[in-house]
């Protein structure tokens, strides 16, 4: 089963604590985990000097990989839900990471004890566009990701 945008209902409420009643949205709030998450990894990023995390060679290109994909996993998520296709979403996300992983990899260059450097700006690509893929993927397993399609039987009958 792999859901299309079509017949998709948008605008469907999920929560609507915290904002004196406005709808909030799937689609909002797969903006806003985004944003956080985007926030988070560029806060990280700007300590200087670390000495947090595992020591294995390697390790920072798997913890780029790995913030990245949730980050390409949230972005594919946010764009199904407005109603753009699983492969669409996914590019874009591959080409989000990739932008994103310029603009992380450059500014780090003035955080002291970090440093540019290429193969992380490759595995923040790698990981944002893998991350987008697996959202596709459980998207299409997992029904309870996006909003449902209204099916015709649901729909009140007019006159």
């Amino acid at each position: 089963m792999c859901p299309s945008s079509a017949g998709v209902r948008r605008n469907v409420p999920v929560l609507r604590f915290l904002t004196g009643g406005e709808v909030v949205t799937r689609g909002r709030l797969y903006l806003a985990m985004l944003a956080g998450w985007v926030a988070l990894t560029f806060t990280l990023t700007s300590i200087p000097n670390p000495e947090f995390g595992p020591s294995f060679p390697g390790a920072d290109k798997a913890a780029h990989f790995g913030f990245y994909g949730v980050a390409g996993f949230l972005f594919v998520l946010w764009r199904r839900e407005i109603g753009k296709s699983a492969a669409a979403a996914v590019v874009w996300a591959a080409i989000f990471a990739a932008l994103l992983g310029a603009v992380d990899e450059y500014h780090q260059q003035w955080i002291p004890g970090r440093s540019m450097d290429l193969l992380d700006w490759v595995a923040d690509f790698a990981g944002g566009t893998a991350g987008g893929f697996c959202s596709a993927v459980a998207a299409s397993t997992i029904p309870y990701l996006l909003t449902p399609k209204d099916s015709p039987s649901s729909r009140p009958v007019t006159y």
